[in-house]
Formats: structure tokens, sequence, C-alpha cells
């Protein structure tokens, strides 16, 4: 199965993975995490580190390009009984490229990839203010963590998507203020009866 993880910069995905991951493995669920994007998406982070400007199309292409270029082995991944977690996918194109170059267009254009559709995807849901002073604390901010504005967009496409049900059977929107503990403790509750059911765990 697939589970993705979502939301703005600085709502603390990383911990959650990590979370996640850790309690798969000391309860013997087989895992494997897919990190997006890649270090292959190299335009991307010259993008994102300002040293160079990518028009939202071309960045939308090569976000989604960078995921889908990894289809292959997920499926494999997946066939072979793995629980497959993102950090990141197709859900960040629209969130973040979507701001820029419209909503509706680039979600025409994402569905007609025939991606893997995730089981689930948590959206964790952060004030972009917020957000703003967690990644100041952690480092040097890049072009799309230091716009608060731009960051308020996305996450209104995050929800917009939970709402429409964008390549996912399912949505769970946390608040990703409370304190990481607690954030978790709702995401297990999801997740233990999906893995239960489909894997017989």
């Amino acid at each position: 199965m697939l589970i993705v993880f979502e939301g703005i910069d600085g709502s603390g995905k990383d911990t959650q993975i990590r979370m996640l991951l850790s309690f798969f493995r000391q309860h013997n669920v087989a895992c494997r995490l897919h990190k997006y994007p890649t270090e292959k998406a190299k335009e991307a982070f010259a993008h994102l580190s300002g040293k160079k400007t990518v028009p939202a199309e071309k960045l939308a292409e090569i976000f989604a390009g960078d995921i889908l270029a990894e289809k292959a082995r997920m499926e494999k991944e997946m066939g072979s009984g793995f629980v497959v977690v993102c950090d990141r996918y197709l859900h960040s194109t629209l969130a973040y490229q979507g701001a820029k170059m419209g909503y509706g267009k680039l979600k025409e254009e994402l569905e007609a990839k025939n991606a893997i559709v995730p089981e689930m995807v948590f959206i964790l849901d952060l004030d972009p203010n917020l957000s703003a002073g967690r990644k100041s604390a952690q480092k040097k901010p890049d072009r799309f963590e230091k716009d608060a504005r731009f960051l308020a967009d996305v996450r209104g496409n995050y929800l917009r998507m939970a709402g429409e049900g964008f390549l996912s059977y399912k949505y769970v929107v946390a608040d990703a203020s409370k304190q990481p503990d607690e954030i978790f403790t709702g995401i297990i509750t999801q997740v233990e009866p999906l893995i239960t059911k489909k894997m017989g765990k």
C-alpha cells in the first residue's frame, strides 16, 4: 500500500514519518520510504535555492516527472508486500505549482498521469506564520519557505484537494500545531486498521 504525507514547509512531516517508520519496524511491518524531490531534480533545487528561476509550468513537470520516474519501483515494492511511505507526492505538485499556474488546470494534467493512488494521504495542516518560525529556527529558508503569502495559498490548495478527494481514497487532515506525540496518536489510529485490513497484521 501507499501512504503519503503532505503539508507546507515546517509542518512536521519528517518527524511524523520517522515515528511511523519506527512503529512499523517495531511491529515487523516491511516498509520503504520515498522522499521527494530526489537529487535528480537538480533544476528544482536550483530554483528553491534562488540560483535560477524556473517557470511554474516547468517546475510542475520536473516535480511530477521526478515522482513518476519511480512508479515501477514503487509498484515492485508494493507487490512484494512493503508499505510504501512517501514524503511528498503529486499532491505537493498541485499544492505548490497550482498556487502559481492555476489549480484547476494543473489538477487535470496530474489526474491524466496514471499515477499510483495512495490508500491514505495525511495533510499536516499548519498556519504559515508558525511554519515560517519553525523553518527559520532550523535553517536558512528557501524561496518557498520564506514566502508566507504563497504558503497560505499552498495551504488552501491542500485543504481544497482534501475536500475534493484528489488522487486518494482517504484524506486525514491533522492539526500540525499540536505536540508531535499527540499528532502521531491520531495518525496511528488511522493507520492501524488499514494495516490490519490490507496486510493481515
